[in-house]
C-alpha cells in the first residue's frame, strides 16, 4: 500500500468523524434556536479568521491563477461552502438526524453518476461491488438493522433540503478535480470561504430580519466553535486532500463511515446501546471501502 493512499484513507476517515458531529451539531442549534444561516456565517468566518494568518501569502502568490479561474472558484464555494452546509441546517430544522444520514448515504452513487456525466470517468467492477456492500452497511446502522423502521420514518420538506444538500455536495466533490493539484490545498480552502461566505450574507441578513444577528448563548458558541474548527477548515482540508489524492469515486465511499461515527456518537452520549446490527454495518462498510481500493487507478 503506497504511502499516499494511507495518508488519504486517515484523512478521509478524519473528515469523516469531524462531519459527524456536524450532523448532531446542526439538530441541537435548532433546539437553540441558532438558525441555519447564522450557524454558516459565523461558521464560516470564524474559520476564515483562522486560516487567513496561514494562507494569504499563498492566495497572493497564486492570484492570477484565482483571477483566470474565478467561474470555477465560485461555482465550488457556492456547491461547497453555501449551499451544502446551509442547506443541511435547514433540513434539520424539520426532519430527523436519521432522515438527513439516510440521505446522505445516497452520496457515494450519486458522486459516480456526475463523475461519469462531466469526466466520463468509468467504475470498474470492485469499486461497483465496493459502493454495493458500504451502502448495505450504512443502511443496516442507519436503520439500525430493523427494514421496518424504513416504514416508520415520516419524510418532510426537511428531506427535500438535505437532498439539495447531497447533490451540491457531489457536485462540489467531482469538480474539485478541476482545480490545479499544484495549487495549495489550505490556500485553495480559504479562497471558497471567502467566496462562499459572500454568498451567505444576504440569506444571513434576511434571516436576521425575524431573529438576532449574533449568538446569544455559550451553547451557541460552543457549536459555532466546533462546525467552525473540526467541521469545516479540518474535515474539508482532510477531503480535498483526500479527493485530489484517490479521487472523488473512492474518496465518496468514506461517507458511509459518517453513520458509524454517528452510532458512536449516539453510544456515547446518548445512552443507546452498542447491538449486532453495528458490528455488521461496520463489516460491510470496511469491506466495500477496502474493495474499492484494492486496484489503484486514475478516477
Amino acid at each position: 500500500m503506497s504511502r499516499n493512499l494511507v495518508l488519504a484513507i486517515i484523512l478521509l476517515i478524519a473528515s469523516s468523524f469531524f462531519w459527524s458531529g456536524n450532523f448532531f451539531s446542526g439538530k441541537i442549534a435548532f433546539l437553540s434556536d441558532l438558525t441555519p444561516f447564522k450557524l454558516s456565517f459565523f461558521r464560516w468566518i470564524l474559520a476564515l479568521l483562522i486560516l487567513l494568518p496561514f494562507t494569504y501569502t499563498q492566495i497572493i502568490k497564486d492570484l492570477e491563477y484565482y483571477k483566470k479561474n474565478i467561474l470555477l472558484m465560485t461555482v465550488i464555494s457556492i456547491l461547497g461552502v453555501t449551499i451544502f452546509n446551509s442547506f443541511t441546517y435547514i433540513s434539520l430544522q424539520t426532519t430527523l438526524v436519521i432522515n438527513s444520514t439516510l440521505m446522505a448515504s445516497v452520496a457515494p452513487v450519486m458522486m459516480i453518476g456526475f463523475s461519469w456525466l462531466i469526466f466520463r470517468t468509468k467504475t470498474t467492477t470492485l469499486q461497483f461491488t465496493g459502493i454495493i456492500l458500504s451502502l448495505l452497511g450504512a443502511f443496516a446502522i442507519i436503520l439500525k438493522g430493523n427494514l421496518n423502521n424504513l416504514y416508520n420514518l415520516y419524510f418532510t420538506a426537511g428531506d427535500l433540503w438535505m437532498l439539495g444538500a447531497v447533490v451540491s455536495w457531489c457536485l462540489y466533490s467531482v469538480l474539485l478535480k478541476k482545480i490545479d493539484s499544484k495549487t495549495s490545498q489550505l490556500a485553495n480552502l480559504e479562497v471558497m470561504i471567502i467566496i462562499g461566505v459572500i454568498f451567505i450574507i444576504p440569506f444571513y441578513i434576511m434571516e436576521s430580519f425575524n431573529s438576532t444577528y449574533l449568538p446569544s448563548t455559550g451553547l451557541d458558541l460552543a457549536i459555532i466553535g466546533y462546525v467552525a474548527v473540526f467541521a469545516s477548515i479540518v474535515a474539508f482540508f482532510s477531503w480535498n486532500k483526500g479527493v485530489s489524492i484517490i479521487g472523488p469515486n473512492r474518496a465518496s465511499l468514506f461517507l458511509h463511515l459518517i453513520p458509524v461515527f454517528s452510532a458512536i456518537w449516539a453510544v456515547s452520549f446518548l445512552n443507546e446501546k452498542f447491538a449486532f446490527f453495528h458490528v455488521i454495518g461496520v463489516l460491510f462498510i470496511l469491506s466495500g471501502i477496502i474493495l474499492s481500493n484494492i486496484k489503484l487507478s486514475n478516477d
